[in-house]
């Protein structure tokens, strides 16, 4: 063989092998040395570094995905830290990826989920990771606005029941909803072992517990594990014979009040949110009856985002030991990771442990809740709840009357007339199967709308 063929071999080969270790270097993400911000956080904890092990396999992933994901814009994600609690769950990642750039915005679920499904049917993309999409999980998947997520490595660490069969949603954190109990009005000899407990222990009755209007964080989990009849009979003895505070504060604000002593306990309440008043000497605890409702945030990716590759590499590493562990420390949510399930990263978890688990997913909030929803109601507004849950009516019918440019309207509805208002940015309007705009309907048009009821917003409007 001439000498220059094998000089060109040879040249070949030191390249290939250049690149092959530069790839394997990306693969592995430099995963070996463990960030200063991850040595603190498992300072803060107290736990061993040996509760990472396998770290640095989590953290592969093709050596394609850097590459691409150096070159994408930053990642948008519509998600819901505080901005204390991103600036310390983000520090692990960017000193990994400092190539990466998440722009994390905190949004209500209006902006963050129907307001993003609007803008994809209009052909607009406003965020590559969408977090805590709920029941939204449906309409994204019918307009198929979501990225299968099955080829991210870290997705088979979520636990089976805390990611989706085809890929659509993983879920990113746990949360807990049971009863915050004063300690100096209630003993622990005193607390329900089981939910339904609470309808004969009479120190509990006669407005001593506060209830705030959020079915879906604690009976629907219920619902899920004990049946329908069970349930049923649950809330009708609840109402009817433990007569609970109705209140319309939400589970923070229920915690404070029954620090005061406004009510004995309050339900639903998060151990994380306890536990922060408990650390400061407040005479607070928390206390779970069995079964243990769980529900689970998830995370999905969007379609035709600007940065594909970036997203999916930050969703693998949120799914790691590493970002699950960040994100306990930061927020303190219990992390959906399969080997960190029985690691104490649960606030007052002896207060769990063995017990039975109600979970509530996302295909229960789009098949059961409606109905569970429609229970609940008819319970609290007989009790004299101040203000019921919504639940989306559905009508086919005609406009009566356009006003201010389309921003409010009526309609026929049974005999009778009903009046929705119309939001620009919420509003999902469709005129002959396409989007159309507020601006353009008429009175007259045949249309089908889905509001939450007379006098309130309309979520979508598709007329002929």
């Amino acid at each position: 063989m001439p000498k220059w063929i094998r000089s060109v071999f040879c040249s070949l080969a030191i390249a290939v092998s250049v690149a092959a270790l530069s790839g394997m270097l990306a693969f592995a993400a430099q995963a070996a040395e463990l960030p200063k911000a991850t040595k603190d956080m498992l300072a803060v904890l107290k736990l061993d570094a040996s509760i990472l092990d396998g770290l640095d396999q989590e953290l592969k992933v093709p050596a394609s995905w850097i590459a691409r994901a150096k070159k994408e814009q930053p990642v948008r994600y519509y998600g819901n830290f505080a901005l204390d609690e991103w600036l310390i769950f983000y520090k692990p990642f960017q000193a990994r990826y400092p190539f990466i750039k998440i722009n994390h915005s905190r949004t209500s679920r209006v902006g963050r989920v129907e307001k993003s499904l609007i803008a994809f049917k209009q052909g607009r993309v406003f965020a590559d990771i969408i977090a805590a999409i709920g029941p939204g999980i449906k309409p994204f998947r019918e307009a198929g606005a979501l990225v299968d997520l099955r080829d991210i490595p870290n997705f088979t660490l979520a636990h089976p029941k805390m990611r989706d069969k085809d890929g659509l949603w993983v879920g990113e954190k746990l949360k807990y909803w049971c009863m915050a109990y004063n300690t100096t009005l209630l003993k622990e000899k005193d607390l329900p072992k089981r939910w339904e407990d609470i309808l004969t222990t009479k120190i509990l009755h006669k407005g001593n517990i506060g209830i705030s209007n959020r079915p879906h964080n604690w009976i629907l989990p219920l619902w899920n594990t004990n049946g329908e009849a069970w349930t049923r009979n649950f809330i009708h003895g609840l109402f009817s014979t433990a007569r609970p505070q109705l209140r319309k504060e939400g589970a923070r604000a229920l915690v404070v009040l029954t620090i005061a002593g406004e009510f004995h306990a309050a339900i639903p309440a998060t151990p994380y949110r306890v536990a922060g008043y408990a650390k400061k000497g407040a005479p607070i605890g928390w206390h779970c009856p069995e079964p243990v409702p769980v529900t689970i945030s998830t995370l999905v990716v969007i379609k035709g985002g600007r940065a594909p590759y970036a997203a999916k590499v930050f969703i693998n590493w949120f799914l790691s030991k590493e970002g699950q562990l960040a994100q306990y420390v930061s927020t303190k949510a219990s992390p959906v990771h399969k080997d960190l399930q029985d690691k104490g990263l649960v606030q007052y978890g002896d207060k769990i442990k063995g017990l039975k688990i109600a979970l509530r997913t996302p295909e229960s909030l789009i098949r059961v809740f409606p109905g569970v929803l429609k229970v609940w109601n008819d319970g609290w507004m007989k009790a004299g709840g101040p203000m019921a849950a919504k639940t989306i009516i559905k009508v086919k019918t005609v406009l009566t009357a356009v006003k201010r440019g389309g921003r409010r309207l009526a309609f026929k509805v049974k005999g009778g007339e009903h009046k929705a208002k119309v939001s620009r940015s919420r509003t999902e309007v469709l005129i002959g199967g396409k989007p159309g705009s507020r601006g353009k309907l008429k009175v007259g048009m045949a249309c089908e709308i889905a509001y939450l009821g007379d006098g309130n917003e309309a979520r979508k409007i598709a007329c002929k």
